[in-house]
């Protein structure tokens, strides 16, 4: 019989200049305060964009991250466009960004790199082909919770640009930030 050793996942987000942040964790707080809903702030959970998700050994942890290093080389600065509010099944509202060159790029690029070496998280979401990219603003939102987090977010002045120039490895659970790299071009 082989041991099998039990995988974490880790996501790999891209994250935003100061203003933006202040920007979108201001509708958090609103929207914490208004429904009682405190998940994202709970978890300190950043504004950011999901580019990827994948399961590892704890083992492999300190490997994920050097990849994600030697990546974040290779990268250059782009830009984030905020063009709207949408929501997953009215228990997840986001902002929405363009789902641009520069998303669809570095999203690509960072599957061909991580994914011969580890598995797919998150059923596979972030897989470039069927990705869509938002930056969570509530999630675990009951219907009432809901509408009155949706009045918030329509607050929030769109269209909003951010040019990103970061790359996080995150664990997922329990929550935390592994390591934060600044792209090199």
């Amino acid at each position: 019989m082989s041991f099998t050793p039990t995988l974490t996942t880790y996501a790999i987000s891209l994250h935003f200049p100061p203003e933006v942040n202040e920007i979108i964790t201001s509708a958090v707080k609103s929207i914490s305060e208004l429904t009682g809903n405190t998940f994202i702030l709970e978890k300190k959970i950043p504004p950011h964009v999901t580019i990827g998700a994948f399961h590892a050994a704890k083992k492999d942890e300190a490997k994920l991250i050097q990849m994600v290093e030697d990546f974040s080389k290779n990268q250059a600065a782009g830009l984030v466009q905020f063009s709207g509010i949408g929501d997953f099944n009215k228990k997840v509202l986001f902002l929405k960004p363009e789902k641009n060159e520069f998303l669809s790029k570095i999203n690509s690029e960072l599957h061909a790199i991580l994914l011969p070496q580890f598995e797919k998280a998150e059923n596979g979401y972030y897989l470039p082909e069927i990705w869509f990219p938002h930056t969570t603003l509530a999630t675990r939102l009951n219907q009432s919770h809901f509408s009155k987090a949706q009045e918030i977010a329509k607050q929030i002045p769109l269209p909003l640009e951010a040019v990103v120039s970061e790359i996080a490895v995150y664990q997922c659970s329990p929550f935390a930030e592994l390591k934060r790299f600044h792209f090199s071009q």
